[in-house]
């Protein structure tokens, strides 16, 4: 089902300005992507962040003894895959053609997407968490398969894109450079993660084995989500805050550090070189901290004055991203990396920075296209609710206090090694996504109040 235009509107017609509950969100609905598309990805994706924050409780003491534990590399796939790649796919199908201005290209088989990366990644967890070898072996080929899939449709419509606007004399999207280059880390991330599978079975990386997995770990934290989420940010804070005076000088200096920095910080760790390590983790906190400035200069800048849950999220991501980053690479570079310190930064890596940006976004993104599919043909001849309301807003504020009160709390229970307290810290940032979660579903199932 495509999104229905507004009402009064021919075909190439200019659309009419759209209502207020909707004003600088009515670009998600030129993508011209059927709702089947996207919205499967994105509720699986919030479904898997609350299986993550129901298992975390239990697991999180084994990750703070051997982050190697079969159940560990199963939750932290979970967070990776199954929420947050899951969700940046289902975002990025609805969005490229909105961002590009170009159609989706190579889509032919797009409906085979989802059920072939969905079903890679359940056999891929399932895997670790049993600690199976041939789940393992099968759930990452499919992943694989999926991944390439996924690239050539994405890479279509950018290169697509790029033709177009060399043709019309003007510069991509700044975003299209950032997308660029996080399908380029998602296929080397995927690559190497299928490496480490096959290690496990037959052991031919020997002492190389740390080295490939601070690579992946860097590619698939910094260089695919970081990356990604980054880029988006320079579209969609401008889409949702009505920031569009915002130059984009900033971000291209930015785009040009980070991918230094992730080079540079990959390559020193797989090489064991401790100079590209050093002078690529100064690169990436040259990158994050001016990210940070830039981010809060598109805030200043914005025409809709009041800040709503997704503000509040972004904020509060970005904040763990200038704190986090620095951390980590002074924490892996002067041997502080103890497993305690490192599943404090990891959490607030996944969860505090990436998961709260998904989840930000998805309070816009998931609203938007249940209006536009439920209601849009309805405007003018009938009362139709908000976009807001489809959004429980009590349930959204509860859950970002859950996790920005009990995030900060973990860490510092992780740090200090006190188990009980971890543990109940932890089941309230789980209950704050599972929260969440549950308000995301409720967008999507009807309400008989609002219709």
């Amino acid at each position: 089902m495509q999104p229905a235009p507004p009402p009064g509107n021919t075909p190439g017609a200019v659309p009419s300005p759209p209502p207020v509950a909707i004003q600088g969100l009515s670009g998600l609905a030129r993508g011209g992507v059927p709702l089947w598309l996207p919205l499967p990805f994105l509720i699986t994706g919030i479904a898997a962040a609350a299986l993550f924050g129901a298992l975390l409780p239990f697991v999180a003491p084994q990750a703070m003894l051997a982050p190697g534990f079969p159940h560990v590399l199963a939750l932290v796939h979970t967070a990776t895959l199954g929420w947050l790649t899951m969700t940046i796919m289902g975002a990025s199908l609805q969005l490229a053609p909105v961002i590009l201005n170009s159609p989706l290209r190579a889509a032919r088989f797009a409906r085979w997407q989802y059920p072939v990366f969905a079903g890679g990644v359940a056999l891929l967890v399932s895997g670790f968490w049993f600690w199976e070898l041939p789940l393992l072996i099968v759930g990452g080929t499919l992943v694989v398969l999926a991944v390439a899939h996924y690239v050539v449709i994405l890479g279509a419509t950018l290169l697509y894109a790029r033709r177009k606007t060399r043709a019309q004399t003007q510069a991509p999207p700044l975003t299209a450079r950032y997308l660029a280059a996080s399908l380029t880390y998602l296929c080397l991330v995927v690559t190497l993660g299928l490496t480490a599978a096959l290690n496990l079975a037959f052991g031919f990386l020997g002492a190389g084995t740390t080295r490939l997995l601070l690579a992946h770990i860097t590619l698939g934290v910094v260089g695919w989500l970081t990356t990604t989420l980054m880029g988006v940010s320079y579209t969609l804070v401008r889409m949702f805050a009505l920031a569009h005076g915002h130059s984009d000088q900033s971000g291209r200096v930015i785009f040009a550090l980070l991918n230094s920095g992730i080079i540079l910080l990959a390559v020193g760790f797989a090489l064991n070189w401790l100079p590209l390590a050093v002078g690529g983790g100064a690169l990436l906190i040259a990158a994050v901290w001016l990210f940070a400035w830039d981010y809060a200069r598109m805030l200043r800048q914005r025409k809709r004055r009041v800040l709503d849950v997704t503000q509040h999220h972004g904020i509060a991501a970005v904040s763990y991203l200038a704190i986090v980053v620095p951390s980590s690479v002074v924490a892996a570079r002067v041997g502080s990396g103890s497993a305690r310190v490192m599943f404090a930064l990891g959490l607030a890596a996944l969860v505090g920075w990436l998961g709260q940006s998904t989840l930000g976004y998805l309070y816009k993104i998931v609203p938007f296209l249940i209006w536009q599919s439920r209601y849009g043909a309805r405007v003018g001849r009938e009362k139709v609710p908000l976009m807001r309301d489809l959004v429980r807003q009590r349930w959204a504020t509860a859950s970002f206090w859950l996790l920005n009160i009990a995030l900060p709390l973990v860490a510092l229970f992780a740090f200090l090694g006190w188990l009980a307290p971890l543990q109940i810290a932890a089941a309230a940032l789980g209950a704050g996504l599972i929260l969440a979660a549950a308000n995301v579903v409720g967008i999507v199932l009807p309400r008989k109040s609002l219709a």
